[in-house]
């Protein structure tokens, strides 16, 4: 990922030594494992956590002679220790090493990215109870439906993000996995137990079977929770944006960027990066699902493509978390234009509570739509207040009393369990 889109802890995560930190942390871990239980001398594995260093230039130096990264990282971990170095690797494949490796930083990532989701979830809770009564104009199909509240907006994404949560949890724990099984995952040149050993000091499960690899569904059921949360986030930034635009103007990123050439313009720049990032981590979703094949026990054909969407992803799913909480934190809310939009369409918004009033009264259903429907059409067309259309026709004046249209027209008539839908978040 480019440094534009890569913060801080993520960031720091993905670089070049934090994965070889891992992939010691985790040679040390065998080399005590098997130290304990007799496969190597206890000398040795002392010797190994005493002296062992990272040497990441050693490292490339020998890769660049070799190609083979993680045995380049092997040699230059035995160069560091001296004799004993012999006991680094015993038994393993590279493979035990680097999805073991990958699994914690999978559990630390995705950690990262609950942290930043429950901050996020937090804010959207609060505007939301801050604009529980903020009356606007409920759209479906980008057209007046009825009337809403910002505040149920608001509670929606929450709600959602709840979820993105919950998938983000059962994902840590389902990809906290290690394996130490050899190459084929027999098991053959290394005990089971090592395997437990090391998982345990790791904080992670052993899988309960391999090949060479940890099966990539897990890094697939990953990879589309993360792409799942994005489309939550380009679901709130592309909402914002359609509110923002000149001819609504609902709300406004709190800082809004200008134009090189247009001095006048306040773009919603900011939900449009986050809505261009959801694409990445979508595609990337789609590159961990091509994953899951591979011939027989293990081929490389996944390996390239991990190195990139695994962290592109995670870090660009940071971001977008915390760029959209700075916007909902600052977001700028026009309440009055809300309402002006509001009656835009002459209180046509009403016609629904109108036909069921009428329903109610005995006029049949399909005459009671076909009228309303023309009376609101009308109502547009010749720029008309569509009660004042309603109180004088005909047919409704022999059904409805002027106080009954006033429970017709009565914003509160929408907002009357507003409260109740809210209690149901009470708790959370």
């Amino acid at each position: 990922m480019i440094e534009r889109y890569s913060l801080s802890p993520m960031k720091e995560l993905w670089t070049e030594e934090a994965k070889y930190q891992r992939w010691l942390h985790v040679e040390l871990a065998v080399a005590e494992a098997q130290a304990e239980l007799g496969y190597i001398p206890k000398e040795a594995a002392q010797a190994i956590r005493e002296r062992a260093r990272l040497n990441i230039a050693r490292a490339k130096e020998i890769e660049s002679q070799i190609g083979h990264d993680l045995l380049a990282f092997v040699r230059s971990l035995e160069e560091s220790v001296g004799p004993e170095g012999r006991y680094i690797h015993r038994g393993l494949t590279s493979y035990d090493i680097e999805d073991t490796a990958l699994g914690l930083a999978f559990k630390e990532a995705l950690a990262i990215l609950i942290d930043d989701a429950t901050r996020l979830a937090a804010v959207l809770k609060r505007r939301a109870v801050e604009h529980k009564r903020t009356l606007m104009v409920g759209r479906t199909h980008g057209m007046h439906a009825e009337p809403i509240t910002f505040g149920l907006k608001l509670l929606i994404w929450y709600d959602e993000m709840g979820r993105n949560i919950q998938r983000l949890k059962d994902a840590q724990k389902l990809i906290s996995v290690g394996k130490i099984s050899g190459s084929v995952g027999t098991y053959a040149h290394v005990d089971p137990e090592v395997e437990r050993r090391v998982c345990a000091k790791l904080g992670l499960t052993p899988a309960p079977i391999s090949n060479q690899i940890v099966q990539r569904d897990l890094h697939a059921h990953v990879l589309t929770t993360l792409a799942i949360c994005a489309g939550t986030i380009e679901k709130i930034a592309t909402e914002i944006r359609n509110l923002h635009r000149t001819e609504i103007a609902e709300v406004r990123e709190g800082r809004p960027h200008g134009s090189s050439s247009m001095p006048h313009k306040q773009n919603p720049s900011t939900c449009e990066t986050l809505t261009g990032l959801a694409r990445i981590v979508r595609m990337n979703a789609l590159a961990a699902l091509e994953n899951q094949t591979i011939w027989h026990e293990q081929d490389l054909t996944r390996s390239s493509v991990e190195r990139i969407i695994y962290p592109d992803s995670f870090l660009a799913l940071h971001y977008m978390l915390v760029r959209m909480t700075s916007v909902i934190e600052q977001l700028v809310v026009n309440s009055e234009r809300m309402r002006e939009n509001l009656e835009l369409s002459y209180g046509t918004v009403f016609s629904q509570a109108l036909l069921l009033k009428l329903i109610d009264k005995g006029m049949a259903r399909a005459r009671a739509h076909e009228l309303i429907g023309e009376l609101a059409a009308k109502a547009i067309a010749e720029k008309k207040e569509f009660r004042s259309l309603v109180s004088t026709h005909p047919e409704i004046q022999r059904l409805l009393s002027p106080q009954e249209l006033d429970e017709v027209f009565d914003y509160e008539y929408h907002m009357k369990h507003v409260e109740t839908i809210f209690a149901r978040f009470a708790g959370d």
